[in-house]
């Protein structure tokens, strides 16, 4: 049906939500709707796009636009996800529920 993503800045505010697309990452997402994502290599490497995920794990997909290049699961930090690779899985545009993904901003 949809998925509705929430962005928080560093401090727990709410900075903005929008409405989830397929086949595109976090970044992208995000820059449509004015949310600014810090962002430096774009391949997957740096980190500096990382983010926490607060609510709605189960709708994320690790390699949506591509492979990590960097492995972001660490066990003291299970939900650090990085926004230019990650995106939303198919599926859930595909039944009949409304999803609701929060997502914090690292930096």
């Amino acid at each position: 049906m949809s998925v509705v993503v929430k962005i928080q800045d560093p401090t727990g505010t709410e900075i903005g939500s929008f409405e989830a697309e397929d086949e595109k990452n976090l970044c992208e997402m995000a820059a449509m709707h004015g949310i600014e994502i810090l962002k430096s290599c774009g391949a997957w490497f740096c980190g500096v796009c990382m983010c926490e995920v607060l609510e709605g794990w189960e709708a994320v997909d690790v390699n949506k636009t591509g492979n990590a290049g960097i492995s972001t699961w660490d066990p003291k930090n299970p939900d650090h996800v990085l926004w230019c690779v990650w995106g939303i899985k198919s599926e859930m545009f595909n039944d009949e529920k409304e999803h609701i993904v929060v997502l914090k901003k690292m930096y």
